[in-house]
């Protein structure tokens, strides 16, 4: 094996390596980032269901005033 190709093989396990730490980091990234919205998803529907419960309210309200203002 000449220098020139233990030169080239030791830069092609240097860049395997960069290229795995590379991954490792997106990787990380994208579960914090999945983390994050599965949070964010989680506070959402809950928002949501607190609303449509806020809105059922306000619609049985409006009914029983409605029905109030027609008797009278």
């Amino acid at each position: 094996m000449t220098f020139d190709d233990t030169n080239r093989l030791l830069r092609n396990r240097v860049s395997a390596q960069q290229a795995r730490e590379r991954k490792k980091v997106y990787v990380n990234e994208l579960e914090s980032s999945a983390v994050e919205l599965e949070e964010k998803n989680s506070n959402l529907e809950e928002q949501i269901s607190t609303l449509i419960n806020e809105n059922t309210m306000l619609r049985k309200i409006l009914m029983n005033t409605r029905a109030k203002v027609d008797d009278n």
